[in-house]
């Protein structure tokens, strides 16, 4: 027969391990989902965040690339993970508004499905041509595109990107005629146009860079407000006439709906950790990010900011899957 006071002991001793089990996560490796290929702008920061988060963790993190329909698969994999904790998804504005808008996906609704943890950062972005074009300059690509329409290419990393969202307004700003072609991800999409399957992509600031030391790619405009030092001799959009107009782009982390309150809490802190890191702030000034970091409603509220904008201009531009 179980007496008041082993009934009180037992209790108590639940308690004790509940809250252990509580205390003790992570007690496994946490999975990064990349909705994108290994590369681009996504993968390069997921993986710079799964090295520097695991100090605060206390866990491996290990990056798993779901690319495929402009970052909806990953997203996709990442709404239907168990809600433990052990699934991060490594989100951006294009798989977490733009893809879902134009690509109307009923698999998963970013807003209903997943949780924030919090914004990693925003990116400067760079417009940029082959150098087999022959183009020096956006003057130039825009005089040689009006007097060619439908001669020039643009690529961008999948139907729904940000990079095509932001290319169809440009077209619509500068009145110019371009062909999309939607790549695989900015892996594939930067190979195409140093190869001169397109003459203009929006590439985040790393792979413009590169590319431009290697020859191969011309940068035009730079999307940052004032010229980056490491670019002091690239316009800014402003500079080229293209005031009230910003294509840049944003990662950030995110869970699935249902996870823990006290994992997210302990992930945000992680990614705040890691925001904090020297090594983390130099690579991001080298590479024209800003890193915001913060409470996860930085990232609830920069979505719905998009959310309350970017369905109008899908529908004006006429954008569609």
């Amino acid at each position: 027969m179980t007496t008041r006071r082993q009934f009180v002991a037992a209790a108590a001793g639940s308690a004790v391990l509940s809250a252990h089990a509580q205390a003790a996560y992570p007690d496994r490796p946490v999975r990064f989902i990349v909705p994108n290929p290994p590369g681009g702008p996504s993968d390069i920061v997921g993986r710079l965040l799964s090295e520097n988060m695991r100090a605060t963790l206390g866990q491996a993190i290990v990056v798993d690339n779901r690319p495929g329909a402009s970052g909806l698969i990953g997203t996709v994999a990442a709404a239907n993970a168990a809600a433990d904790g052990y699934t991060v998804l490594v989100t951006s504005r294009s798989n977490h508004v733009m893809a879902p808008l134009v690509q109307k996906s009923t698999q998963v609704d970013p807003q209903r499905d997943l949780l924030p943890v919090g914004l990693a950062l925003r990116a400067v972005g760079m417009f940029a041509t082959s150098s087999q074009s022959g183009l020096k300059s956006l003057k130039d690509f825009i005089a040689y595109a009006k007097a060619n329409p439908g001669r020039l290419n643009y690529g961008s990393a999948g139907i729904g990107a940000t990079n095509h969202i932001a290319v169809e307004q440009f077209k619509a700003l500068a009145g110019i005629d371009l062909v999309h072609a939607p790549y695989k991800g900015s892996g594939p999409l930067i190979t195409g146009l140093m190869g001169n399957e397109v003459q203009l992509a929006l590439l985040d600031f790393s792979s413009a860079q590169a590319g431009t030391k290697a020859g191969n790619i011309v940068p035009l405009v730079q999307t940052a407000a004032r010229r980056l030092p490491a670019v002091p001799d690239v316009p800014t959009l402003a500079e080229a006439g293209f005031r009230n107009y910003d294509p840049s782009f944003w990662i950030g982390l995110a869970v699935p709906k249902g996870t823990p309150a006290d994992a997210i809490a302990r992930l945000n802190k992680a990614l705040n950790d890691a925001l904090g890191q020297t090594r983390v702030k130099a690579y991001a000034q080298a590479n024209g990010w800003e890193l915001v970091g913060g409470a996860p409603k930085v990232l609830a509220d920069t979505v719905a900011a998009d959310l309350a904008e970017m369905p109008a201009l899908i529908k004006r531009l006429d954008i569609k899957a």
